[in-house]
């Protein structure tokens, strides 16, 4: 969902934690070959008798075909609410009985079924879910009603500004590139998907060698191995689709700055998204960027968003900036949240800060610090069982290396300041940027007007249109 975009630019900021630890696991992960081709990571952990689990597809809103953005997530949505003969409130009761949790999550790189369970209860638990994958019902009637909830939350969306400007920064970043699709789509996509083309694209998605499977806590690899081959018999292998030809490109970058202005009446705030696509994160240049990007708006008090826009002067409620970790080219994401009066001068003061960040880049300090920072806050993210078997899925899906989670330190450790400014000079596009904000726009469009911004760099659209 949305949330996911943007979940590390919108978390509250604090102080760099000081300990250089690297991040603490609970013991070794095991990478194994999972049901009909996929691929399994089970990290034991005695300690609670609770287990984590993540099913994945590599396929997540990037997958959607043209005119049919959100049939990743109708899809599973559709599976999930009702499957092996239950109707969704029987499936339902079933994960309460057990003290169970199953939630889809789309993601532009891959659709999760997540949850927890029980240990005691983990095979009763896999047989449900083993329902949702390989016995879906696909009843009719279930499916106008999952399109109705679907449909009412990209409504209830509307109502979270913070949440409708990164619906909108979406496409105004990523443009017509498969990235730029909403994670819960379009509802007009949705009203015209077709009950058999919905069903056959979860088949061709969810299948064993697109899937990983992924468990932390109270399990045995052994005795888990065993249970998902038996359980999970009838999953078809494939093979994988091949990605979406058009997710694999290069998105073509934005032109100059231009300005997206989201109309909602009556606001006295703004939401600011600003940013460009970046790299992937096999790229050589991705760890190296994220580093510097951290610098420039991470969660340190010193890192030159906090630091100027909200601690010095007060400009912001918050601002940050994040590096998505995409199989294919992820962006760069800046967000501000402030007051309208203060917007325009808030946006000029980040435009001249990122310009100043990718023609100056770091000092040897400046690297220094922030390699402790991100050492810190992994160690600090990855304390619970549930981060690290998410962090690993999502690694695993952009194609980074097997050990990328429990090695980060190490690689954040060894980047040098070289390498460090030399992905600034090459990723960092600060003259060239989408720029998405939610805000009035007779109000903004005069304080942009007043600013000098030419009126024919602003897109004016309904924050009810998309």
């Amino acid at each position: 969902m949305i949330g996911a975009l943007l979940s590390a630019t919108l978390a509250v900021g604090g102080a760099a934690p000081k300990s250089s630890a690297p991040a603490a696991t609970a013991g070794a992960v095991e990478r194994r070959a999972g049901p009909a081709g996929s691929v399994l990571l089970v990290e034991s952990n005695r300690t609670v008798p609770l287990v984590h689990v993540v099913i994945a597809s590599r396929s997540g809103a990037a997958a959607d075909p043209r005119h049919r953005e959100g049939l990743t997530n109708l899809a599973a949505e559709w599976a999930r609410h009702g499957a092996g003969g239950k109707p969704r409130e029987d499936v339902d009761a079933a994960l309460d009985a057990l003290g169970a949790t199953l939630d889809v999550t789309t993601m532009p790189d891959s659709t999760r079924l997540e949850g927890e369970v029980l240990a005691r209860n983990l095979d009763a638990y896999l047989a449900l879910v083993a329902d949702v994958l390989v016995r879906p019902n696909f009843a009719a009637a279930e499916l106008e009603r999952t399109r109705r909830e679907v449909i009412g939350q990209i409504d209830e969306l509307r109502n979270d500004d913070r949440a409708l400007a990164a619906r909108f920064f979406v496409r105004n970043v990523y443009a017509d590139h498969p990235y730029g699709h909403p994670t819960d789509g379009v509802p007009a996509a949705i009203e015209s998907a077709r009950p058999e083309e919905i069903s056959a694209h979860f088949r061709r998605h969810f299948v064993g060698k697109n899937m990983v499977f992924a468990f932390a806590g109270d399990v045995d690899a052994d005795a888990l191995a065993a249970t998902l081959k038996r359980t999970f018999k009838g999953l078809a292998a494939g093979p994988a689709p091949e990605p979406n030809a058009l997710e694999l490109r290069e998105p073509v970058p934005p032109k100059g700055w231009r300005i997206q202005l989201v109309d909602k009446p009556d606001r006295q705030q703004t939401q600011l998204l600003f940013g460009h696509p970046a790299v992937r994160a096999t790229d050589p240049d991705f760890l190296p960027l994220t580093l510097g990007l951290t610098a420039f708006g991470g969660h340190a008090m010193n890192a030159t968003m906090m630091s100027e826009i909200r601690r010095k002067r007060g400009l912001a409620y918050g601002a940050y900036l994040t590096l998505g970790q995409r199989r294919g080219t992820g962006a760069a994401i800046g967000w501000v949240f402030s007051g309208s009066d203060k917007t325009v001068t808030t946006l000029k003061l980040v435009l001249r800060l990122y310009v100043a960040f990718m023609d100056k880049g770091l000092s040897a300090d400046d690297v220094a610090f922030f390699k402790r920072f991100l050492i810190g806050s992994h160690a600090s993210d990855m304390d619970m069982p549930e981060h690290r078997l998410a962090a690993r899925v999502s690694a695993e899906v952009a194609g980074l290396p097997p050990d990328f989670v429990d090695t980060y330190p190490e690689r954040i450790n060894a980047l040098t300041v070289t390498a460090v400014n030399a992905a600034i000079k090459r990723r960092v596009r600060a003259r060239d940027l989408a720029i998405t904000m939610v805000a009035t726009a007779p109000v903004m469009m005069k304080l942009l007007v007043d600013a000098k911004v030419q009126e024919s760099a602003i897109d004016v659209v309904p924050y009810d249109s998309y």
